[in-house]
């Protein structure tokens, strides 16, 4: 059940080399990093892109595969999972508008921070003070989320049956070791060695990727099998 494939060892790799370079650049040549490294639409941009968006092929084909052979929040979750991946991915790429180059609707004009189409960059005013719905959803709620599932749910999750089974009855992919310690290394080497306001694209960057494959080769496949059947 821990056993790690040859095509999850490459990816995996891939995303440390890929934070521990832009660790590394951002203390050599900060232009570079800010300009080039984790500029929009740049590698790490397209990194996050990419993975987010196999991991909602993923969830999207278990969605299709799975349908009528599994209890209603199994598939619920599922569906949550594959909304939440491309919602990851189409915001990331502002919906195509820098591909296609249409422009903004006035809404997005007004209170999105970077003046593009989506909401994670959007900001609120309250009482005459500005904040920014990408730090307190995207970046609080977030981590509060995965220090939850990573400290509570994952040791839980191994050493107590019945939470194993209602976990497993809501299809959602428990990560294997490699995959908790990637997220752990990932926000420990961006979030406290890169001292950059761009050190988030990093964060996204390495966390996408180790997301995916938590999501595509998770701790509990088994129950994402066709042959698989629920207790």
């Amino acid at each position: 059940m821990n056993a790690t494939t040859l095509l999850e060892r490459g990816i995996f790799g891939f995303a440390i080399v890929g934070v521990v370079i832009g660790a590394i650049v951002s203390y050599i040549d900060q232009d570079f990093f800010r300009n080039v490294y984790v500029v929009e639409d740049g590698f790490t941009e397209w990194g996050t892109v990419l993975a987010l968006g196999a991991a909602f092929v993923v969830c999207g084909y278990r969605l299709v595969t799975l349908w009528g052979g599994r209890p209603l929040r199994f598939m619920a979750m599922t569906s949550l999972l594959t909304v939440f991946c491309l919602f990851g991915a189409g915001e990331e790429l502002s919906w195509g508008q820098r591909i296609f180059g249409f422009d903004s609707p006035e809404f997005f004009q007004d209170y999105n921070a970077q003046q593009e189409t989506g909401l994670h960059n959007l900001t609120i005013e309250v009482d005459g003070k500005e904040y920014k719905l990408n730090r307190i959803i995207f970046g609080t709620g977030l981590a509060i989320a995965v220090f939850i599932y990573i400290v509570v749910m994952t040791p839980l999750y191994r050493r107590n049956p019945r939470f194993m089974q209602l976990v497993d009855s809501f299809a959602v992919p428990m990560p294997k070791l490699y995959q908790v310690l990637g997220y752990l290394f990932v926000i420990s080497v961006a979030e406290l060695l890169i001292d950059s306001s761009k050190r988030g694209e990093i964060t996204e960057f390495g966390g996408s990727i180790v997301f995916m494959l938590n999501v595509a080769f998770p701790y509990n496949a088994a129950i994402f099998s066709r042959r698989h059947t629920p207790n």
